[in-house]
């Protein structure tokens, strides 16, 4: 039965050097020690190729400390092209997916073997770590070496350059976070693997993740989980010559400890078509330039898997280019009615004042004909529709709306030639504003086929209130601070500081400016 433990090595110089707590070093030393193993699975920084490669050596001298190496080696390759060079029995550290099979090549080949796995989220390419050079803007041949992990706890990536200058990174600190969370950089049997440890290694190790530790432990600590018996009796064995200090907890720790990859690869089953559709994504050659490009890219390559390719995943139906295609409408949605209006629109319209804001649901057709001024407010399914063909005809249409105007929810405003807005105008909702109509003159034809008519633009001057569901057609000017009440018809002009009402509408109160008071007409 597996048992589950926290703890450290009790040399200081170890633990703080190790990944963690430096157990696996322990553990290392100890074997060579006691002569229980003749060769171990080491692995060297090659600077010459800018990468690390396994090695073997043969005592605890040879042995570098190197903590935890995120960049994907074949392990299996290199020990059946190697294993005449293995003596006697021989230390694996590998990740869980290379257990079976190392164990497996060993045995048919006599040789006894002690596996030690590390608790797995799912490995990192080369590339990776090439890519992270570039963020950093160093490049591959100005590296000596590279230590992922090491120097206290937690803590991240320590580069050291040919000039003997060191770039180091605290805590995973970005770019790293994302580059390994993205996908972009994982091998593709890691998006299919279930293992978080593997209970055919003796003893598996990995961060304790917890929040007591994450608050408190500043040099090291490790959680392991010893499976064999092989593997306690080493255990104890450090316990008892106090190489190491650790505490027996409950194996639930584990689980919280690494609750995001526990509960990622419990749900491969239900989520393998979403891996598909990322590795697919990702291998069509201009998605992954671009996405590498640069770190910005990155990121919204991670929030497009996230929140936008993963929804549809689960659309069977579906295929890749459909998922695309809605995916990418429900950015450009997202932005046009969202946060990121501006940035989106400011190159689109003919004119973006300061302040500009818009709800939900608003369509702009052609903005290019649209000029907007500051402060002005946009309500919920409003519709602008300048037309620039109609029928083979061509039009020049422009739409003004000037500074300090609010509309309302489900306004409209089409126009052919133009509509002009002054400043600080109110529309309720549900007004619509024309400068146009359809031709019906020729009864042998569709209305729908004939030829648009207008009277000429509306312009509304500066001021003016237009009440609920009212309608304003084409050839109108309305006059300043006029009030156009709710359900009005507008047909012919409206003078300045006037109240119309009624279909047609009329005026019903104009103000006096001697008396100062708004009379009825």
């Amino acid at each position: 039965m597996t048992e589950t433990y926290i703890g450290y090595a009790y040399d200081n110089n170890t633990r703080y050097e190790s990944a963690s707590g430096g157990i696996t070093s322990s553990i290392v030393r100890y074997l060579f020690d006691s002569k229980q193993i003749n060769t171990y699975l080491s692995c060297e920084f090659v600077t010459e190729k800018c990468r690390y490669e396994p090695k073997l050596i043969y005592s605890f001298e040879e042995y570098e400390m190197v903590g935890s190496v995120y960049q994907d080696m074949d392990l299996v390759g290199f020990i059946r092209k190697h294993i005449s060079e293995i003596r006697g029995r021989i230390l694996v550290v590998c990740s869980p997916c290379f257990v079976r099979a190392i164990r497996s090549i060993l045995r048919r080949a006599n040789i006894e073997s002690i596996i030690i796995d590390y608790f797995c989220s799912g490995q990192t390419t080369l590339d990776g770590t090439y890519c992270y050079y570039k963020f950093l803007g160093i490049s591959k041949s100005q590296v000596k070496n590279i230590r992922y992990r090491g120097g206290g706890w937690p803590n991240g990536i320590d580069i050291t350059l040919n000039d003997g200058s060191h770039i180091k990174r605290t805590n995973y600190t970005e770019p790293w976070i994302t580059m390994h969370d993205s996908g972009i950089f994982t091998p593709k049997r890691c998006f299919y693997c279930k293992q978080v440890e593997s209970k055919d290694a003796d003893i598996s190790v990995g961060d304790p993740w917890l929040k007591e530790y994450l608050e408190n432990e500043t040099v090291g600590a490790s959680l392991f989980l010893v499976h064999s018996e092989y593997g306690k009796n080493i255990i104890n064995n450090l316990f008892k010559q106090n190489v190491v200090l650790a505490s027996k907890v409950d194996y639930h720790l584990f689980e919280k400890s690494q609750w995001p990859t526990v509960k990622r690869k419990g749900n491969i089953a239900k989520e393998k078509r979403f891996y598909d559709l990322q590795l697919k994504l990702l291998s069509k050659s201009w998605y992954s330039r671009w996405a590498k490009k640069n770190f910005n890219n990155m990121k919204r390559h991670r929030l497009f898997v996230l929140y936008f390719l993963h929804p549809y995943c689960q659309t069977k139906n579906m295929s890749m280019k459909q998922i695309v295609i809605k995916a990418t409408s429900k950015i450009i949605n997202k932005i046009k009615m969202g946060g990121g209006v501006r940035w989106y629109w400011k190159n689109k319209l003919g004119a973006m004042g300061e302040h500009w804001t818009k709800a939900s649901g608003v369509v702009i057709q052609n903005p290019q004909c649209i000029f907007f001024g500051c402060d002005v407010g946009i309500g919920k399914n409003t519709y602008f529709i300048p037309i620039v063909e109609h029928l083979g005809n061509k039009y020049s249409p422009k739409i003004t709306v000037g500074d300090g105007t609010w509309i309302g929810i489900r306004n409209s405003f089409a126009a052919i030639h133009g509509i002009t807005i002054g400043k600080n105008v109110l529309f309720a909702g549900y007004v619509h504003v024309t400068d146009h109509s359809h031709g019906y003159e020729d009864i042998n034809m569709p209305i729908s086929k004939q030829p648009l008519i207008s009277k000429g633009p509306v312009i509304i001057e500066d001021e003016c209130w237009l009440g609920f569901s009212c309608e304003i057609l084409s050839g109108v000017h309305i006059g300043r601070h006029s009030i156009i009440a709710a359900r009005a018809v507008v047909t012919k002009d409206v003078p300045p500081y006037s109240i119309v009402a009624g279909n047609p509408a009329r005026i019903v109160k104009k103000y006096n400016f001697e008396t100062n008071k708004w009379e009825r007409n």
